[in-house]
């Protein structure tokens, strides 16, 4: 093994902060994004605990997304305002 594969600060977080040695360790299993194992276990899982949150009410959904906290605003304006009031003015 390599030098750099043996720094203890290759995780680059949004500091300053420091991970757990239990974050570190679950973060050493290797998860693909098409995988049932992911996609099951995970994702269906954080999704239907989100739409609980929001309702008890059948035939709602929730789409995880990545970005900033900035991308998380856009996409829930773009999702909460119709069409014709995303312009400037609401033409």
């Amino acid at each position: 093994m390599d030098d750099m594969m043996k720094n203890a600060y290759l995780l680059l977080t949004p500091g300053p902060l420091s991970t757990s040695e239990t974050v570190r360790s679950a973060m050493l299993k290797d998860w693909c994004t098409w995988d049932d194992d992911y996609n099951k276990a995970i994702v269906e899982v954080i999704r239907d605990k989100l739409v609980a949150l929001a309702t008890q009410q059948p035939g709602y959904t929730s789409v995880l997304m990545q970005g900033s906290g900035t991308a998380s605003v856009e996409a829930t304006l773009g999702s909460a305002i119709g069409e014709k009031r995303q312009t400037a003015g609401g033409r």
